[in-house]
C-alpha cells in the first residue's frame, strides 16, 4: 500500500490515484494539516516491536506499518487546529508545534521505505550551494554563482549583466491582497551597485552570470525515464517570462515535449544518484550554440502542468513506480 503525504489542496496526487484505482492498488492519503481532525494515530515502540497505524476517525480507512510498500512525500504542512480548547494560544501553539514534531519524527522512522519526495534527503539536496558544486563535480555547465554580502564581490563577474536570484524565500505576503511571490531578474553590475552597501551587509544575496538564452528546458525524471520539455522563453519580454519563464504562465509560454541528449539524461541520472533520490525537475538554459546550463534540481517539483501542456504520462509514470513496489510487497 502507498502512503501519500500531502496537504488537502494538493491535485498533485489525484491523476495518480485514479490510476491506481483502476489497477486496485491500495493507498492511504495523509492529509498533514488535518491530523487533529479527521486522523487517529498510534506508533508503539518496545524492544520486540515496532509498529504503527493511521486511521480516519470514521473508520472508513486505515495503514499501517505492516502494509506500507513506498512513500510519497507531495507538500505535507503544518497540523491546523479547528478550535482553541485552552483559549491560551501559547499552550495552543505548544500542542500543535508537537504535533508537527510527530510528523517530522514519524516520517524520518520510515528511512528503509522507498520514497519519492525523501523527507531527510531532500534536506540535503535542497541545498542551492550544494548542487551547484555537485552540478560542477558531475560535468555539468553552470552560470559563475557566488553567495556574498559584499558589494565589491560584484567584481568576481566578468559579465555586465548577472541573474539576481533567491536562496530559500518564496516570496512575501502581508495579506490576501498584498503579496508577491520572489522571481529570478537580470540586472547590470551599475544598478546593483545603487542598491549601496547597505543592500548587501543585511542578506546574502545569490548573484550567477547571465546566461543569454536560445530557449530553456525542463526535465522530469522519475527512477529511470525523462520527461523533457522545451519552454519557448525567449519569445516574451522579461517581465512576462523572458527572465523568468514562471513568469509567462498568463501570456501564453509554451511547453513542447523534447528528447533529452543523451550526456545530460547521464549527468541527470547521476546527480539524483548522489543524493539517493528517484525523483526531480531539472531546470537549464540552452544557449545560441545549444549547449546547456544547469541552474538547479527542484527534488519536490510541480509537474501537471507539463503533463497538460506537453501531454507527456507523467502521472502514469509516478503510478507505474508506485505499483511496482506494491506488487513487490505483495509477493
Amino acid at each position: 500500500m502507498l502512503l501519500i503525504i500531502t496537504n488537502q489542496e494538493d491535485i498533485h496526487p489525484n491523476p495518480v490515484i485514479d490510476i491506481l484505482i483502476q489497477r486496485n492498488i491500495g493507498f492511504f492519503r495523509l492529509n498533514t494539516e488535518s491530523l487533529f481532525t479527521h486522523y487517529d494515530v498510534t506508533y508503539e515502540i518496545s524492544l520486540d516491536k515496532k509498529y504503527f497505524e493511521i486511521s480516519y476517525k470514521d473508520g472508513s480507512h486505515s495503514i499501517n506499518s505492516d502494509q506500507i510498500s513506498c512513500v510519497w512525500e507531495r507538500r505535507p504542512c503544518e497540523p491546523l487546529a479547528t478550535y482553541d480548547p485552552f483559549e491560551n494560544k501559547e499552550i495552543s501553539k505548544l500542542l500543535l508545534d508537537e504535533g508537527d514534531g510527530f510528523l517530522k519524527f514519524f516520517r524520518y522512522s520510515m528511512d528503509k521505505l522507498p520514497w519519492i519526495g525523501d523527507a531527510i534527503l531532500e534536506r540535503k539536496a535542497g541545498s542551492k550551494i550544494l548542487q551547484k558544486i555537485v552540478a560542477k563535480d558531475i560535468g555539468f555547465s553552470i552560470p559563475k554563482t557566488v553567495f556574498t554580502n559584499k558589494i565589491k564581490d560584484l567584481d568576481l563577474f566578468e559579465s555586465e549583466e548577472i541573474a539576481i536570484k533567491p536562496i530559500s524565500a518564496f516570496g512575501l505576503e502581508k495579506d490576501e491582497q498584498n503579496s508577491f511571490i520572489f522571481y529570478t531578474t537580470k540586472k547590470s553590475k551599475k544598478e546593483i551597485l545603487k542598491a549601496g552597501e547597505i543592500g548587501f551587509r543585511n542578506t546574502i544575496n545569490f548573484f550567477e552570470s547571465y546566461v543569454d538564452k536560445s530557449h530553456e528546458v525542463r526535465v522530469t525524471y522519475i527512477k529511470d525515464e525523462a520527461f523533457t520539455v522545451s519552454i519557448n522563453s525567449q519569445s516574451f519580454e522579461k517581465d512576462k517570462g523572458g527572465i523568468d519563464w514562471r513568469q509567462g504562465y498568463d501570456h501564453g509560454i509554451a511547453f513542447t515535449s523534447i528528447e533529452l541528449p543523451t550526456d545530460i539524461e547521464k549527468k541527470c541520472v547521476e546527480f539524483l544518484n548522489y543524493f539517493g533520490l528517484m525523483f526531480g525537475c531539472f531546470d537549464f538554459i540552452v544557449d545560441k550554440e545549444g549547449d546547456y546550463h544547469f541552474l538547479e534540481c527542484n527534488t519536490n517539483g510541480q509537474w501537471m502542468w507539463i503533463e497538460e501542456e506537453a501531454k507527456l504520462p507523467i502521472s502514469t509514470k509516478i503510478a507505474d513506480v508506485f505499483t511496482e513496489y506494491a506488487l513487490e510487497k505483495a509477493k
